[in-house]
């Protein structure tokens, strides 16, 4: 009688801590044109839906800190988060991380300039106009900091202005377009704009490059049901094994999908704490 009661218990904590989805709302970090973000995930989305039985929706928020804010009210179920979005969503909300692609565990910044910018490294640059991406970006704007700080660059003391564009390829815009002078952005978004021909050696050049780290993870909401969960995180698992999901994967930009725990996050968490800690020091 009392193993029954426990399990009794346990069934309904496991009802109280869930809950059904009936259609599964995915939001994507908006750190470029939304056109090409809605092209990127609609198959990505369709493929879930496939495999989970669910259908989806694709919400594209109009900067980082409405990602967050959403991921918060629970309005969205699950997210493809920045290093920092995700780092503050698992601090404040839970946020379980599922998966990252291949590339995602060793991303860099890099600094561009025009290309008739006599500078060749980001030290000779003193006084001049800096864009970073947003605020809460980890490669457009947290990572490059801290790692210009471990250089003894205080962007706040060796530039002359500082800006936020709120998207990468809007950074790398701002450099071609003479709005910037130096402008820092992820090198995968950076690449795709080379390859796109939106940027070519006459327009920007490239004067450094960040250490690589952790960056973009799929999270999901901490009480949808594990079973769920898993069947959400191995529709992407499933994409790494057959041939007819290879132009879908090349659109998303990965070779391959891993899981992934919050360990793969401690590095920046310590980061963000101790940019933190600097902030609120007087």
């Amino acid at each position: 009688m009392a193993l029954l009661m426990v399990l009794l218990v346990s069934a309904c904590s496991e009802k109280e801590e869930t809950r059904p989805i009936e259609i599964l709302r995915v939001a994507v970090l908006p750190d470029q044109d939304k056109e090409k973000i809605q092209a990127t995930y609609q198959e990505l989305l369709k493929h879930i839906g496939s495999r989970t039985g669910l259908k989806t929706q694709l919400i594209i928020p109009d900067s980082y800190e409405e990602l967050l804010r959403l991921f918060d009210e629970k309005a969205i179920d699950l997210a493809l988060f920045g290093g920092v979005t995700y780092v503050k969503a698992h601090l404040k909300n839970g946020a379980v991380p599922l998966v990252m692609r291949d590339v995602d565990g060793h991303f860099r910044s890099v600094a561009l300039v025009h290309a008739d910018n006599p500078a060749d490294d980001i030290t000779d640059l003193r006084g001049a106009s800096l864009a970073f991406g947003s605020k809460l970006s980890t490669s457009g704007h947290i990572m490059p900091r801290y790692f210009l700080e471990e250089m003894n660059i205080i962007p706040e003391e060796f530039f002359r202005t500082i800006q936020y564009t709120g998207a990468h390829d809007l950074t790398a815009q701002w450099v071609r377009d003479g709005i910037a002078e130096v402008g820092i952005a992820n090198s995968g978004i950076v690449n795709s704009m080379f390859l796109s021909g939106k940027l070519n050696n006459n327009m920007v050049k490239i004067i450094w490059q960040s250490p690589p780290f952790s960056d973009n993870v799929w999270a999901i909401q901490p009480d949808i049901s594990k079973r769920l969960t898993i069947e959400i995180r191995d529709s992407f698992l499933c994409l790494n094994h057959k041939d007819s999901d290879k132009a879908l994967m090349k659109k998303l930009g990965a070779n391959y999908y891993i899981p992934v725990t919050h360990e793969k996050f401690k590095d920046l968490e310590q980061v963000i704490r101790h940019m933190e800690q600097q902030k609120d020091t007087p």
